[in-house]
């Protein structure tokens, strides 16, 4: 469902990433993890056509897609690192906005909208402009955008940063269940931890490149080793960052 071949992007000559290539097949949740200016949300930009890129192909869903392309992002989820809302329309506006550029039709984007609103506790929050949101709120709304119009494809940028326990461990829940009926989803986050429990399997990158890839049941032999996965993660950036 997604796949990445050769991906390359610079900004102003500085390289964000170089030659990346990664596949994530349909029904996995793959987790995406590197230190700050690893490259992840400059990844997330160019899936999503925020951004072009330099070299290299995207296919989602099973085609390519071009720098440009508008219709491709109706079958996909994206909540990237920073909320990006609109501080002057209430919470209710703005996902009727996000159900709108995703052609959802009215009965449907109610019905949606009432259910993501209760699941995430939000339902006297939403007629309130989004200025006065909080930081867990605002996250909250940005991934009701992200998974309204019923999504194949998720792209989750630290996408539960700020969550309450509760709210984040039932999205954690619903992701488990969306890949479990065939969805798929590419997840990053700095905490080790959450990738652990919740990701089939990691790629970890490091100044713009992919270091390793690691299947859940490689993790789970660190752990009866002695080790962790969070301690390979560290030896293996903190070597590389050593050697520059």
């Amino acid at each position: 469902m997604i796949q990445v071949s050769q991906l390359s992007k610079s900004y102003e000559s500085i390289p964000a990433l170089k030659s990346l290539s990664l596949d994530v097949p349909r029904g996995c949740l793959y987790g995406l993890v590197g230190p700050n200016g690893a490259g992840k949300s400059t990844l997330f930009k160019l899936m999503m056509g925020i951004i072009e890129p330099d070299e290299g192909i995207i296919q989602l869903d099973d085609k390519s897609i071009h720098f440009g392309d508008v219709s491709y992002k109706r079958s996909l989820g994206y909540a990237p690192e920073l909320p990006l809302l609109y501080d002057y329309l209430t919470g209710d506006e703005f996902i009727r906005f996000v159900a709108a550029s995703k052609v959802i039709g009215t009965d449907d984007s109610i019905e949606q909208m009432n259910h993501w609103t209760t699941f995430f506790g939000m339902e006297s929050k939403m007629p309130e402009l989004v200025k006065s949101y909080s930081q867990g709120m605002r996250r909250k709304l940005s991934l009701m955008a992200a998974v309204i119009g019923h999504p194949r494809i998720l792209l989750l940028d630290e996408a539960t940063n700020g969550l309450d326990p509760e709210s984040s461990y039932k999205f954690k829940q619903f992701l488990r269940d969306f890949c479990n009926q065939g969805g798929t989803v590419l997840f990053s986050s700095h905490i080790i931890e959450t990738v652990e429990l919740l990701c089939d399997r990691l790629y970890i990158i490091h100044n713009g490149t992919l270091r390793k890839q690691i299947d859940r049941t490689e993790w789970e032999t660190y752990r009866q080793q002695g080790s962790s996965l969070e301690q390979v993660f560290i030896k293996l950036v903190g070597t590389e960052a050593g050697e520059r």
